[in-house]
């Protein structure tokens, strides 16, 4: 069997730095899609986040998505994830849809617990996050996919109902996106994909990833794996680093400020038996203290050049089959950030002399 095509991506938190206006980082995004649409990138992915602005700002995805599709052409979008345990499964089904028919079909589905810190926020226990995503993928997919359809769970009950306006696509692709080999079997046996990475490095997924391929083999499904790799690219090595120095090491520190609204130790044992141990670790409250050298040598962000950066998409290839790369590029701010002209500029590279390499 011919091996698939390499497909690439973005993927953005939309975080909104200090100093940063919340409705200017709104339309940074927008302009950073038209321009990963004209360089030739197959899809832009968009987490869903609420309450913390600096970790991500993306509140509703798919209002983002259908009005980037108006300005262009051919990028598919997918919010990586949705956080279902917050919605409403057949509201949600119906907002997705709608999403489909105005981006014309170019949209993705990314399902996902969400993070833990979200969830006192939201006035949810955690005990209830792993049965309300579980139980409302089954509905959303029903949804989707039959004319009409009833579900009778234990937290949800539908009966004999159609969601308006139907889809564009009658099959969307699906990918599921945490740290948990419970989740991506799930995945496997559905035949789903599953994206991984982002601010965190790869050794906190290999096990997962693993168990996901092995997952399939006994499914009978074909692993989709997806990575995202925070990247910074600029001509030279000299200035690569020079602008990531204090650039990287910032915005770790700003994404992990959510940990410090989870009362770890007094709610240690409920993280633990909502499978949110991630949380309840000491992982997150670690990236409030990296250094510039923490992040290299731990590679949590690719710096250089073009080439430099094209040379670890090929060892990592070399490791790891994907049948998707996507790029996370560290977000402006005038107190530590790069600049909109650097993020912009890192996007490009990759675009125009690392993407072409592996096509």
């Amino acid at each position: 069997m011919a091996k698939s095509k390499l497909k690439f991506g973005v993927y953005t938190e939309m975080n909104c730095m200090p100093g940063v206006d919340t409705g200017d980082a709104v339309w940074d995004v927008m302009g950073h899609m038209e321009q990963c649409d004209r360089l030739g990138y197959d899809v832009y992915m968009a987490i869903e986040h609420h309450f913390f602005p600096t970790f991500g700002q993306s509140s509703n995805p798919l209002a983002l998505f259908s009005a980037a599709a108006q300005r262009t052409q051919n990028i598919r979008f997918r919010t990586l994830c949705h956080t279902l345990p917050l919605h409403t499964p057949t509201v949600l089904a119906g907002e997705i849809a709608t999403a489909d028919v105005l981006t014309g079909g170019r949209l993705d589905l990314g399902f996902g617990r969400g993070h833990a810190w979200l969830y006192k926020m939201a006035g949810i226990p955690y005990e209830e996050s792993q049965p309300r995503y579980e139980e409302a993928q089954d509905i959303i997919m029903k949804a989707l996919t039959e004319e009409r359809f009833s579900h009778h769970g234990a937290l949800y009950t539908v009966n004999d109902v159609t969601v308006y306006p139907r889809p564009v696509q009658k099959t969307m692709p699906v990918y599921l996106t945490g740290t948990s080999g419970r989740s991506f079997r799930f995945a496997a046996e559905r035949g789903w994909g599953i994206s991984v990475g982002g601010p965190a490095p790869y050794p906190v997924f290999a096990k997962a990833i693993a168990e996901y391929r092995d997952a399939c083999i006994k499914a009978g499904t074909k692993p989709i794996v997806s990575w995202i790799q925070p990247v910074h690219i600029a001509p030279t090595e000299n200035e690569a680093h020079e602008q990531a120095r204090l650039a990287a090491p910032y915005f770790y520190h700003q994404i992990a400020k959510p940990i410090l609204s989870v009362d770890q130790k007094g709610d240690r044992d409920r993280l633990l038996a909502a499978g949110y141990g991630f949380y309840a670790s000491d992982a997150m409250n670690q990236m409030l203290t990296l250094t510039y050298d923490d992040i290299l040598g731990q590679d949590m962000v690719w710096v250089g050049t073009p080439a430099q950066i094209a040379n670890r998409v090929a060892d990592f290839l070399g490791k790891e089959e994907l049948d998707e790369f996507a790029i996370q590029v560290l977000p402006r701010g005038p107190q530590g950030g790069i600049t909109l002209e650097q993020h912009r500029r890192t996007q490009e590279l990759f675009g125009t002399q690392v993407m072409p390499g592996f096509k």
